[in-house]
């Protein structure tokens, strides 16, 4: 008999004690993009206007999530403007994929910029969000063993665990992914039509208003949800109803926000249809494989430092045979029915999110691991799955600790071998 409310505290306590050391060992801008992300919103917030392209490279990016930071810093600004001032040190700009800093700090120049560590904690805060979601996910699909286990897969992953202490957009767009999963999982045990519509609308949306990482999910949710309308419900006049709400709900959307879809258009068709010249060479292929699988289980900063190589192909081994065992137990079982539906939903949005990131990184170098965390939920109980089915039962209700050990040994090895040498925090001198 598993704790399960012991197991739940435990994890997210982690989770939180973890996400806020990450946050405060990571010296602010140090974190992917995180200077763009924290100036679009410290822009808007200080000049009441959306900075330009020009200005910022990140402006291309959905709003809803700059428009909400740049209400927490003008909140700050009330008491001090001090407090979210943004500045920077010297920038090495070629610091980039090499074990060093990319900001000039010293003990002189660093300040605790209340704005950005604010903005870190609330991220930290929809991360837990999102594992929440993911957990009432796993409830619904897996025992709660399994469940647990890949909640703790989740949650202490060390590249989660930096992202979503870092100011960003991946934060979420990693919750808005959970949210689709949670919502079509409970879809296919519960199916309605309004609640069908509601998950549609929510698919089509999430995406341009966090960001478009999201798109793999949705796609494979409006997929999923098509089947079922098709060849689960019998009046199918809902689906003439459904797709004339849709289209004129999607044409309101357009008149009211003509730039966001544009943009939003744009970066679909350069990712979509674009190639490098060496996209399509081995070399190139196996660069950013590797980049992508450094990326998505540990690699912080600009792409600086992470955990060993060996550490990163054998926590791939593992998630890779756990989902091949998770196949082959659906076929031995003989899983049919709901349960079979579940699985296959879960195995959709992991397809179309790997496609979709792999594809992304024929047209640029820059993809990274932590784009496949709109659908960390539904990778991640794919991996575990397979290997909570091989173990006998007297041992299954250990895997939970089993992988709470893992991760707390792989989180401590990041810190000790790569953060605290390489970065420098000078307000904990």
């Amino acid at each position: 008999m598993v704790n399960e409310r012991g197991w739940l505290i435990l994890i997210f306590a982690l989770y939180f004690l973890l996400a806020v050391g990450y946050s405060l060992l990571m010296p602010i801008w140090e974190a992917p993009d995180e200077p763009a992300h924290y100036h679009l919103a410290w822009h808007l917030a200080t000049y009441a206007e959306y900075p330009s392209q020009e200005i910022n490279y990140e402006a291309h990016q959905p709003r809803p999530y700059y428009y909400f930071g740049s209400w927490v810093i003008r909140a700050l600004d009330r008491l001090d403007p001090e407090l979210t001032r943004f500045r920077h040190p010297r920038e090495y700009r070629f610091n980039i994929r090499k074990p060093e800093r990319r900001f000039d700090w010293t003990d002189e120049n660093y300040y605790f910029l209340w704005g950005a560590y604010i903005l870190r904690w609330i991220n930290i805060v929809f991360g837990g969000i999102a594992l929440g979601l993911n957990w009432k996910t796993f409830r619904q699909m897996t025992p709660s063993s399994l469940s647990l286990s890949a909640l703790a897969f989740v949650a202490l992953m060390p590249q989660y665990l930096h992202i979503t202490s870092s100011v960003n957009n991946d934060v979420p767009g990693t919750l808005a992914g959970a949210l689709l999963f949670y919502l079509v999982i409970r879809f296919l045990k519960e199916p309605a039509f309004e609640s069908g519509l509601f998950l549609l609308v929510l698919a089509i949306l999430l995406p341009f208003v966090t960001k478009l990482t999201v798109l793999p999910v949705s796609a494979a949710v409006m997929l999923i949800l098509a089947w079922k309308w098709v060849f689960g419900f019998s009046k199918k006049r809902w689906l003439l109803y459904s797709a004339f709400g849709i289209l004129l709900g999607a044409g309101i959307f357009y008149l009211l926000f003509p730039e966001a879809v544009q943009a939003a258009w744009i970066e679909i068709q350069w990712r979509l249809f674009s190639l490098r010249k060496n996209a399509l060479t081995e070399k190139y292929i196996r660069s950013v494989t590797s980049q992508i699988l450094w990326t998505y289980w540990g690699k912080v900063g600009w792409l600086a430092v992470g955990l060993p190589l060996w550490v990163i192909q054998l926590l791939t081994g593992l998630g890779w045979t756990g989902m091949i065992l998770q196949v082959v137990d659906l076929i031995r079982s003989r899983t049919r029915g709901l349960a079979l539906s579940l699985w296959l939903a879960a195995w959709a949005i992991a397809i179309f999110t790997l496609l979709a990131v792999f594809r992304n990184g024929l047209t640029t170098f820059a993809t990274q691991g932590r784009l496949l965390f709109p659908s960390i939920g539904a990778l991640s109980v794919l991996m575990v799955a397979g290997w909570h089915e091989v173990l006998p039962e007297r041992f299954q209700r250990h895997l939970p600790a089993l992988i709470v050990l893992l991760f707390l040994c792989c989180n401590i090895l990041l810190w000790v071998t790569g953060i605290l040498p390489v970065y420098y925090q000078p307000f904990l001198d």
